[in-house]
C-alpha cells in the first residue's frame, strides 16, 4: 500500500535535492518502503511502469520499455547518487549501466524478495557484479547483510523507517475484536491456516485484505462467517481499516522476511501478531504475539492476544520509542555512506544532520 504517510520529526531529511533520485520500477503502490525512505532522505522518488501485465510473455518486452525510460529520466536529470529498489534486478542494471556512463553512483535499497527469490539471485555472478559496484546495499536484516558482506561489498542494515500514518478509523466494525490480516494472497501466506484458526474463534472477526481477482486460486474456499475478504482498498481506506481493527495479522511461511505489514501497523500502534522466524521476533520484540504457521498455533496466539490485550498495546508504544532511537544511529549510517561518496555534495550533508 502507498498513500499519506509521513517520516517521523525524529531526524532531519539530509536534503540531498536533485543530486539525488530514489528509483522504483513499478506503480507507487510497489514502493510503500521506498516513498518514506525518499522523503527522510530528502529527495525525490521516481516510479518507472509500463503495464500492470505478469508473465514469462510480457515480462521482456515490458523490462525493456521500463529500462529504455530509466536511462532517458537518468540522463534528463543527471542525479550524482541513485537509490534503487530491487527488486527487481533489472532496474539495478539499469542504473549501473547509467552510473557506468556517467560516473554517478548508487545504492541499492534490496527487499527481502530481491534476496531469497531464485527469480532475482540468478545468476548470482550479475547480483554480485551489481553489489560490489554499488556504493551500499540497504537490507532489512543481518542474514542478508553478510550475503552481501560475502560478495566483498557493503551493506547497511536498516529494518524499517519511523512513519506516521492517518489514524482516522472507519468506525465501528461489527465485531467484537478486529483483526486486520495483511494479505497480497501471495504463496508464503498460510491463508488455509488462517481459516482454520478463524473456526474456532467466532468471536473475533478477520478482516482480510488484498484483491481477490488477481489470485483466485489462492483464495481459501469455504471461509468461516467470521472470515471478511476485502478486496483491494485504496490506500486510505486500507489505514482506515488498520486504524479501526484492534490487532493486525502478518504471517509468512518464509524465513528472513520483514513483514511491511507489520510495519505500518506498528507506526499505526496496533499490536501485531506475525510468524515466530528469528527476524520477526528480534525486530517486534514487544507488543507482538508470536506464532507458528499452523492453525493451532494461530487460534492460540490471536487468544493470547485477546487475553493480555491492554499489555500488548502498552508494548507497542514502547517499541516505537525504541525503534525511533534506532533509526537516528541508522541515520548516521547513511550519512558515513555518502559523505564517502566524492559525487555528493558532503559538507551539505553534514550541515544537515548536526
Amino acid at each position: 500500500m502507498s498513500g499519506r504517510m509521513q517520516v517521523t520529526d525524529q531526524s532531519p531529511a539530509l536534503g540531498l535535492g536533485r543530486d539525488a533520485l530514489f528509483l522504483v520500477w513499478g506503480p507507487p503502490t510497489h514502493g510503500p518502503r521506498s516513498q518514506v525512505f525518499a522523503r527522510e532522505l530528502g529527495i525525490d522518488i521516481e516510479f518507472v511502469f509500463s503495464t500492470k501485465r505478469r508473465g514469462v510473455v510480457s515480462a521482456p518486452v515490458k523490462y525493456v520499455q521500463q529500462a529504455a525510460r530509466t536511462l532517458g529520466l537518468l540522463l534528463r536529470r543527471r542525479p550524482r547518487m541513485v537509490f534503487v529498489q530491487s527488486p527487481p534486478t533489472f532496474a539495478v542494471m539499469s542504473v549501473a549501466a547509467y552510473s557506468a556512463f556517467t560516473g554517478a553512483r548508487y545504492v541499492v535499497d534490496a527487499h527481502s524478495a530481491a534476496m531469497l527469490s531464485p527469480y532475482w539471485t540468478r545468476p548470482r555472478w550479475v547480483y554480485r557484479y551489481l553489489a560490489r559496484r554499488a556504493t551500499g546495499t540497504i537490507v532489512t536484516n543481518e542474514y542478508f547483510a553478510d550475503i552481501v558482506r560475502g560478495y566483498g561489498a557493503r551493506a547497511l542494515v536498516i529494518p524499517d523507517i519511523p512513519t506516521s500514518f492517518p489514524d482516522e478509523g472507519v468506525g465501528p466494525m461489527g465485531g467484537k475484536f478486529n483483526v486486520l490480516v495483511v494479505s497480497t494472497f501471495s504463496p508464503d501466506e498460510p491463508l488455509g491456516e488462517v481459516m482454520a484458526a478463524a473456526t474456532g474463534l467466532p468471536e473475533v472477526t478477520f478482516h482480510v485484505t488484498g484483491d481477490t481477482r488477481r489470485s483466485p486460486d489462492r483464495v481459501p474456499a469455504n471461509a468461516p462467517v467470521n472470515v471478511r475478504f476485502t478486496g483491494f482498498l485504496p490506500t486510505d481506506a486500507y489505514y482506515a481499516l488498520m486504524a479501526s481493527s484492534q490487532a493486525v495479522m502478518c504471517l509468512t511461511t518464509r524465513d528472513h522476511t520483514m513483514q511491511r505489514g507489520a510495519c505500518e501497523a506498528l507506526w499505526m500502534g496496533r499490536p501485531i501478531i506475525t510468524s515466530a522466524w528469528p527476524v520477526l521476533k528480534s525486530y517486534f520484540s514487544h507488543g507482538t504475539v508470536h506464532v507458528d504457521n499452523t492453525a493451532e498455533g494461530i487460534r492460540r496466539g490471536v487468544e493470547e492476544m485477546l487475553r493480555n490485550y491492554s499489555q500488548h498495546s502498552a508494548e507497542i508504544k514502547a517499541l516505537q520509542t525504541k525503534h525511533r532511537l534506532e533509526w537516528r544511529s541508522a541515520v548516521s549510517s547513511i550519512v558515513q555512506l555518502l559523505i564517502t561518496t566524492p559525487s555528493v555534495d558532503r559538507d551539505r550533508i553534514v550541515r544537515r544532520v548536526s
